[in-house]
């Protein structure tokens, strides 16, 4: 459970300053430890993930300033192996970041929390499959059903404008398509909720996020590239 205290660390005046990095670091084991149950939650449904974090304190890599925090699940080393095999050691070296991999998280920022699928520039084999399979009529039938399995989430492309998942139709599937550009475009599937609603709701909020992140898997697998996937490493 996270406290109204634990966002106001991420206001400007806390971001760059090492002495509240204790503080963050617990944030951090509490975002470990949720991110543990998920993942042993999607290995019973047969998705197996590593998990990663956002560093908790100020460095170069951050700018050297904490505006957020987050823990991330993404495709586990066996499936990064066989795929960095696939793509040479110069393009397979990038599936080592975290955000170079369609992957689950969930964070902290000052106004709230969110959590969601999200595909990073990095990630362009992950967007090409989702982008494939919404070029095909059957491709889109199944992304359409993985969306009406996850109500209450917006689909954002480059962190800009919003829609209802749930709503998405086939020819919106279609036009996708046409937009996006794998390399170039960042796709996210995100839920946010308000630090007051997130403090208030306490351990239930820890079960919500979970439940939810859950309702993604078949959209995950859409969008996941393996060697066996039919507008994946095959092509």
């Amino acid at each position: 459970m996270f406290t109204l205290a634990d966002f106001e660390l991420y206001q400007a005046r806390f971001q760059g300053d090492p002495e509240w990095n204790s503080r963050r670091l617990e944030i951090r084991q509490r975002l470990q430890a949720l991110g543990d149950t998920l993942k042993a939650r999607f290995a019973e449904s047969g998705i197996a993930l590593d998990r990663r974090e956002s560093l908790h304190n100020p460095h170069a890599t951050n700018g050297k300033r904490v505006r957020r925090q987050r823990t991330m699940l993404f495709r586990d080393k066996k499936a990064k192996k066989a795929l960095q095999s696939f793509l040479g050691k110069e393009l397979g070296r990038d599936l080592d970041s975290a955000v170079n991999n369609a992957h689950f998280q969930l964070g902290l920022d000052e106004q709230g929390a969110y959590w969601g699928l999200r595909i990073d520039h990095g990630a362009w084999y992950d967007l090409n499959v989702l982008v494939k399979r919404a070029e095909e009529g059957e491709g889109r039938s199944e992304l359409v059903a993985a969306a009406q399995a996850a109500p209450g989430y917006s689909l954002q492309l480059d962190r800009k404008g919003g829609r209802p998942l749930e709503a998405m139709s086939d020819r919106d599937w279609r036009d996708l398509a046409g937009t996006v550009r794998p390399g170039e475009t960042s796709l996210e599937v995100v839920q946010r909720m308000p630090k007051e609603v997130v403090a208030e709701a306490g351990e239930e909020f820890d079960e919500g996020v979970v439940e939810g992140l859950l309702r993604l898997a078949p959209l995950y697998r859409l969008a996941n590239w393996s060697l066996d996937s039919p507008s994946g490493a095959s092509l």
